[in-house]
């Protein structure tokens, strides 16, 4: 019988679409509809043993995890209606661009037992697998959008972008050279830790950004602004394809001065400095 395979782009990162196809072997119940019960009988060092009961049939899978080639798995082991696998796969559709849409995909090779097993691989399976692709899709997408949603504070902004770390470095220094800024200093916050403290941390790199015009106006109103420079901008990882920009507020920064001239000129470091994050 031939294969039956669908596939989508997902516009989310790679390790969003991951967390859920594993949380998919984890709980089927909240993928796949007519699964009202399922328990993992064994861990193995690359997958487990999993029973599901499905549509009134108790299925017993072997499911192995391969996370270097993003794909799952399903070898049936116990089925009344069929024997084959399932494989669940994701993978950049762009390598060279870490922003780009990745490429999910299931492909179902099931051999019928029997005359209703045949006609559901024809007749109901294609659009089950569809669904399932599509539901991926969808939550890993809606997932994706909550986590873009912009970060505030009293003192900075910023947001969470779909990108390596290095990237992502890579893509500040760019937004914000073309908004006039450019790097006076950048602080390697992790190498500090493990140079001084012999600790690990997450990747975190903080910019010092200075535009030279909007800085020597800052200057020529208030000498002492220097306290209060350059811009920060925090850049830190929080998995690994996920990075988190900051950009200290310059108008919670500078209106400590009590001058209205400079609080004026924050205003406008703040919009340039706002377009470079929303750029991103």
């Amino acid at each position: 019988m031939p294969k039956i395979s669908y596939s989508c782009s997902v516009a989310a990162a790679l390790d969003t679409v991951w967390k859920l196809m594993i949380e998919k072997v984890e709980q089927p119940q909240s993928y796949l509809p007519g699964v009202i019960h399922s328990r993992i009988l064994q861990h193995y060092g690359n997958g487990v043993l999993r029973e599901v009961k499905r549509d009134g049939m108790l299925i017993k899978e072997k499911v192995v995890i391969d996370r270097t080639h993003g794909e799952i798995h399903y070898f049936l082991l116990e089925h009344p209606g069929f024997s084959g696998r399932v494989v669940n796969r994701v993978v950049a559709s762009a390598a060279q661009n870490p922003a780009a849409p990745q490429l999910l995909t299931i492909e179902l090779d099931w051999t019928p037992k029997d005359e209703e097993a045949e006609r559901q691989l024809a007749n109901e399976l294609p659009a089950q697998v569809q669904r399932e692709v599509l539901m991926l899709k969808e939550r890993a997408e809606s997932l994706e959008q909550e986590d873009s949603e912009p970060i505030t504070t009293p003192y900075a902004f910023g947001m969470t972008v779909a990108l390596p770390f290095a990237d992502a470095v890579r893509r500040v220094q760019e937004e914000l050279q073309k908004e006039g800024f450019g790097i006076i200093s950048q602080i390697d916050i992790t190498q500090k830790f493990r140079e001084k403290l012999h600790k690990e941390f997450r990747n975190y790199l903080i910019l010092g950004a200075c535009n030279p015009g909007l800085s020597y106006q800052a200057f020529g109103i208030e000498l002492n602004i220097g306290t209060l420079l350059p811009c920060n901008v925090a850049i830190y990882a929080v998995s690994d394809s996920r990075t988190v920009v900051m950009a200290m507020d310059p108008v919670a920064a500078l209106s400590l001065v009590g001058n209205p001239q400079l609080t004026e000129l924050a205003h406008a470091v703040q919009q340039s400095m706002k377009r470079a994050v929303s750029a991103l």
